[in-house]
């Protein structure tokens, strides 16, 4: 009776060619060297690993999918190579979008992405008066864009929201994608805006009339309005909000556990206004939701388009 030769494992050879290439990568200094700490969170994947190997090799039927899992996983590691560490224009596109004002008087605007930096500023009406919103976004291979467009009399919704087809995980190193959009001047828009990252807006110039504001960890800038009286709904890690000459300012929703304001601001009960809120010709009411956890309020310099 012939004995059955035992199978060889495929799961040792690939783990040593995946550290063999990461202390590749670390030595040609592609790599940051921090990325061990990461990898070494996840070490009981590997105890997993070999015991599902071990179980698959116990016949030759579970040796000839332990062959297909061990090829699986190493497509697997090679994705993640590649989405971490690729040039980036392998692994993103640019996509330019644009949509006409066809006499929209009113404008409601959605904009959505799982974790890009949002650019917003104003389209001067002179060089596209026929336009309500155009921008370009930069979006991975992998992510979704749709957008939307409804009509009500003369009243436009346009939204443009993406998600991810592949884990964050896989693309964890890779820096945050932007989105550049430029909003017509004269039509009033509500806006509402939501990102795992940050956000930074010029409202100067544009018909705000309410704008609705989700940022995540990174560092936010909005500059507020100065041609409309608009409400101003926040949540976020850290946005600093700077205030045109002559606009006043009221603060809601006291709800950030850190809150910096201008010393000349007067609190009242639940809120804390600007000296000059009453007499304003145009004001923002600041919303601060639950979440919200540092913002700053001061003076601003108008800042360079994005």
């Amino acid at each position: 009776m012939t004995r059955r030769r035992p199978r060889n494992s495929l799961l040792v050879p690939l783990v040593l060619v995946f550290v063999g290439i990461m202390f590749l990568l670390t030595n040609l200094g592609i790599v940051d060297r921090s990325i061990w700490s990461d990898i070494i969170r996840y070490w009981p994947v590997l105890l997993i690993l070999m015991g599902v190997d071990a179980l698959l090799r116990r016949s030759s039927m579970g040796a000839a999918l332990g062959t297909l899992v061990s090829a699986a996983a190493l497509i697997a590691v090679g994705m993640v190579l590649l989405h971490m560490f690729a040039p980036e224009a392998w692994t993103t596109r640019e996509q330019a979008f644009s949509y006409p004002l066809t006499n929209a008087t009113t404008a409601q605007i959605d904009l959505s992405c799982q974790d890009c930096t949002m650019h917003i500023r104003r389209q001067p009406s002179l060089s596209q008066p026929d336009t309500l919103i155009n921008g370009s976004l930069h979006l991975r291979r992998d992510e979704k864009l749709t957008e939307t467009v409804r009509r009500d009399g003369s009243q436009t919704y346009f939204a443009l929201e993406s998600h991810y087809l592949l884990p964050s995980l896989v693309w964890a190193k890779q820096d945050a994608k932007a989105w550049i959009v430029a909003l017509n001047e004269t039509v009033p828009v509500t806006l509402t805006m939501s990102t795992e990252n940050a956000v930074h807006v010029d409202f100067t110039g544009i018909a705000l009339q309410s704008a609705d504001i989700s940022a995540g960890s990174q560092t936010s800038t909005i500059f507020l309005p100065d041609t409309a009286n608009a409400a101003l709904y926040l949540s976020g890690s850290h946005i600093e909000v700077l205030v045109p000459e002559g606009i006043g300012v009221r603060v809601t929703g006291l709800t950030a556990s850190n809150l910096s304001v201008p010393p000349t601001y007067v609190q009242t009960g639940s809120s804390i206004a600007s000296p000059n809120y009453e007499q304003a010709t145009y004001r923002t009411d600041i919303i601060l939701r639950p979440g919200s956890e540092w913002i700053e309020i001061g003076p601003g310099i108008h800042p360079a388009s994005p």
